[in-house]
């Protein structure tokens, strides 16, 4: 059964909104470090080196910016080169490949701006990636 298109309630939102981002920006980072360090994101991240990146949750009205830096994610609060904005359900179908993100693209539910040469090649890397199976638990009944 396919995951229901929702938004994050508004009440959510508003607090996110007054939260700073360090916090959230240093949990992303250390999964994806985590992830990187036990050979869950194979292939060649060195594109990302020297690079920021931004990832924004539109319904949240929240994100994160990060860079790699000598072979680890760090957060950083620079401006990024590339910036992606879904809501919070096309992020998790994209994650549950219940929809490709070429489509949502296209429908205009997921932006890319700015370095789009970056923001290709990232999602590129992150398409080939296998996802572990705990994530099927996050499809509803």
């Amino acid at each position: 059964m396919p995951l229901p298109d929702f938004t994050l309630p508004s009440p959510l939102a508003a607090i996110a909104r007054r939260l700073p981002e360090a916090p959230a920006a240093f949990a992303f980072t250390t999964a994806l470090n985590l992830a990187k360090r036990a050979g869950k994101l194979p292939g060649d991240w060195d594109f990302l080196e020297g690079r920021t990146v931004r990832i924004e949750v539109e319904d949240l009205g929240a994100g994160v910016t990060f860079t790699a830096a000598a072979g680890r994610f760090r957060p950083v609060s620079s401006a990024p080169e590339v910036r992606f904005a879904a809501r919070a359900a096309d992020y998790l179908k994209i994650t549950l490949r219940e929809e490709d993100p070429d489509t949502l693209f296209f429908q205009r539910r997921l932006k890319i701006e700015g370095d789009t040469e970056l923001g290709l090649e990232l999602k590129n890397h992150l398409d080939a990636l296998e996802l572990p199976a705990f994530l099927n638990r996050l499809r509803p009944l």
